[in-house]
């Protein structure tokens, strides 16, 4: 069995590995748990680590999960804990461990992570030939009053990145009205990668019993996402309810995550006389196999970065795919179809569209081939590093 992994152990035998390999990359999470933003890192994780000369850590500012049994070196990739919730201030745990190493890449993608990098760097703390930020969501049509204020403040340190990374020219937009001049002139778009043949392995596992009871009854809608406000769980249900009145056609609604609305939603779902056409199933590991075996899948957030799980539904054919206009850059997804408004009525014309159109999983191809993981890992790596000292 493998060791526990020594907590903060940021860099940890770094000279002796670098002995046996050229390149060392840092990739900064706050916490080892499934969301949008630790998908994509962990992308790139594994892309690098593909390749023979990197050697590749990812370092978590909390602490390791009790029930997580992974030991301290997965899929090639070295893993390293700190303590806690990685909450707010975790990311200054890392400055010890930063100022004993020296990186060939560091990469993180949460907005106090990133500024706390920024400025380690500047300040000599953090030494790395290249050091790439990538936004997460567009913060600021997210937040007002105080919690604007303290993200204007983080952005305030940027300008030290080799790359700060917009996933959407939205976002790109966006992030030049609170970026510091140093930091815009860094700034770019690139499209989020999806790693489609791990996701197809992944999707063909076979359902549980108490799954396959479920998409056995009837077809199935899907919606995955963490129960929260921003989500609008609960225009789903109101989606459902709408298809199945002006149709009377007996679709159900899956929905896969967890968060603080469980309850509501479940109260809602009863409200609509709909409890026993939702079915609300918890944070899923491997969501795909779900998705898999959906005839539609269906997004309802009111902002997003840029949502993820439209690449993974596509990686798993989904036959038809909804969204509302949550984000920029959608119209660039071939065969998704875009709601209107964010208004049931307008979801439910999209989603009536596709359920009863064909399928349009071969039009996803496209898509899917110009976002692989290593093509994306290429565009971090292959920019000129212009931050004065950032080469060794």
């Amino acid at each position: 069995m493998l060791p526990r992994p020594t907590p903060m152990s940021f860099g940890e035998n770094s000279e002796t590995l670098r002995l046996m390999t050229s390149k060392l990359a840092l990739i900064a999470i706050p916490l080892d748990v499934r969301g949008g933003a630790e998908t994509i890192l962990k992308l790139v994780a594994r892309a690098l680590a593909s390749r023979p000369d990197w050697d590749v850590e990812i370092g978590f500012l909390g602490g390791q999960a009790a029930e997580e049994a992974g030991g301290s070196y997965q899929d090639g990739i070295r893993r390293s804990y700190g303590f806690g919730g990685g909450r707010a201030m975790s990311e200054f745990l890392l400055a010890p461990r930063l100022i004993r190493h020296r990186y060939d890449l560091v990469f993180s993608s949460h907005a106090r992570v990133n500024s706390f990098l920024a400025a380690a760097r500047s300040v000599g703390v953090l030494r790395s030939r290249r050091l790439v930020a990538r936004e997460s969501t567009v913060l600021l049509d997210r937040f007002k009053g105080p919690r604007a204020l303290a993200y204007r403040a983080l952005y305030a340190a940027y300008g030290s990145q080799d790359m700060v990374v917009a996933q959407t020219s939205y976002m790109n937009e966006r992030l030049r009205d609170v970026l510091p001049r140093r930091a815009i002139d860094k700034l770019c778009t690139l499209p989020n990668p999806v790693d489609e043949d791990l996701i197809i392995k992944m999707s063909t596992e076979t359902l549980s019993e108490s799954d396959a009871r479920i998409f056995s009854r009837r077809p199935q809608i899907v919606w995955c996402g963490r129960l929260i406000e921003v989500k609008r769980p609960t225009i789903a249900v109101d989606v459902l309810a709408e298809v199945r009145r002006r149709t009377g056609e007996d679709y159900e609604l899956t929905m896969i995550g967890s968060g603080p609305m469980v309850s509501e939603l479940r109260a809602y779902a009863g409200k609509l006389d709909l409890v026993s056409r939702v079915n609300l199933l918890g944070q899923r590991d491997n969501p795909f196999p779900l998705f898999r075996a959906s005839r539609a899948g269906l997004l309802t957030s009111a902002a997003e970065g840029f949502p993820n799980v439209l690449l993974e539904m596509m990686a798993c054919r989904v036959p038809g795919i909804v969204t509302t206009p949550c984000a920029g850059d959608l119209d660039m997804l071939s065969g998704l179809e875009i709601s209107a408004g964010f208004g049931a009525s307008e979801i439910a014309d999209a989603l009536l569209k596709v359920v009863h159109g064909g399928d349009r999983s071969a039009l996803y191809a496209k898509t899917l081939s110009e976002r692989s993981p290593r093509r994306f890992a290429d565009m971090l790596l292959e920019a000129p590093s212009p931050y004065p000292g950032g080469q060794r």
